[in-house]
């Protein structure tokens, strides 16, 4: 990580970029305080996309940029920022438009390294982060371990039929710029029987075929609507990742997410499901951190060291979150890396919390990224 010293860290002005209303902003501006220092200013998404000159007026020092997400206004300014149509709104919780969001989310990006503060995570990293083809290039140019991975078709006619001609297979389709499990699929077929794994729901409104964010995981064997959700999603750009078979234990299949901070691995947490997406906010549970440890061993400080080189790749930044899949076997592959990962109520290392840590860190040493 780059770093500069300033002999007066305690007085530099910290400020964040986010949605104020969000429990990541307002419990790390909490966390801040909490440490004795002022409470970091926020700009908000929404007047900076609003008015562009609002971050020539943020007068601060460095600033952790946190994430856009959970605000509908925010969505629909970064889409249109994107080169989205303003006369197609998205309906509520539909996956959709995620090109146009991510070119406008990069563009914000640029906009913020272009006044050149300096910035906790770097702008130029946070972009890569939400690119997971450019992320799974940088893992294997790094030799990460990694699932093998591909760009899929962005056609399903072209994926149907490299479908017949393997027979049978299994693979997670991933939304190149997606997250929290958005649009998220895992598939598998045979001959005669296909099966598409992914939390989302289809929804037909005004003749149009909607894709719509759920909290439930749902299974789909009917091949119209597969191909439904699929001609969706496709088009849009996704990676196809080699499915893993994951370490299963009574309660479900298990992988980890663990934040790396300062190249340190800290707070971790095991995620178990019976399905394949692991995701907490989608009611999965935690796992006993301890009944792994019994089982993996020395093999889960691996998975920890894992974790730390994957961040590693993104030098110009102080933390990410790191998933970690490990498989029957018991080795170790990075899943995904979240630049805004580190939202882990409850979780607690070394007597800090997730965001106590980082915001030490970030006065610790008088680190600047």
């Amino acid at each position: 990580m780059k770093t500069v010293l300033s002999p007066s860290a305690n007085s530099l002005r910290f400020g964040l970029i986010g949605n104020p209303e969000n429990r990541r902003v307002q419990d790390f501006q909490a966390a801040v305080e909490a440490l004795g220092h002022p409470r970091p200013a926020c700009l908000a998404y929404e007047e900076l996309l609003g008015d562009p000159s609002s971050l020539d007026r943020f007068d601060v020092d460095w600033i952790r940029i946190d994430s856009p997400g959970e605000n509908p206004a925010v969505a629909e300014a970064l889409i249109l920022r994107g080169g989205g149509c303003p006369d197609v709104p998205l309906a509520f919780g539909e996956i959709g438009f995620q090109r146009e969001y991510h070119r406008g989310f990069c563009d914000v990006l640029e906009q913020i390294a272009a006044r050149g503060i300096p910035c906790v995570n770097a702008p130029q990293d946070i972009a890569v982060m939400f690119d997971k083809w450019q992320c799974h290039q940088r893992f294997v140019d790094h030799e990460i371990a990694r699932p093998h991975s591909e760009m899929a078709p962005a056609s399903f006619l072209v994926l149907r039929e490299h479908m017949r001609a393997w027979r049978s297979g299994r693979v997670f389709l991933k939304p190149l710029h997606g997250s929290s499990a958005s649009g998220v699929c895992a598939l598998r077929w045979t001959p005669h029987h296909q099966q598409l794994i992914a939390p989302l729901r289809i929804q037909i409104e005004k003749g149009r075929t909607l894709l719509i964010n759920s909290l439930e995981v749902r299974t789909y064997t009917h091949p119209a609507d597969i191909q439904a959700i699929l001609e969706r999603l496709l088009p849009s750009g996704m990676i196809q990742e080699r499915w893993i078979p994951k370490l299963s234990l009574p309660e479900g299949a298990v992988d980890l997410r663990v934040l790396v901070i300062h190249g340190e691995p800290r707070h971790w947490v095991v995620r178990q499901s019976m399905y394949p997406m692991t995701n907490l906010h989608l009611g999965n549970r935690r796992g006993d951190a301890a009944v792994l440890r019994n089982i993996l061993g020395g093999k889960l400080d691996k998975a920890f060291e894992l974790a730390a080189r994957a961040a590693a790749c993104f030098s110009d930044s102080l933390y990410a979150g790191v998933d970690i899949l490990i498989d029957s076997s018991h080795r170790a592959f990075v899943g995904e890396i979240n630049a805004f990962g580190d939202l882990l109520p409850r979780l607690i290392h070394r007597k800090e919390s997730a965001y106590t840590a980082i915001a030490r860190a970030c006065y610790d040493r008088r680190c600047l990224v």
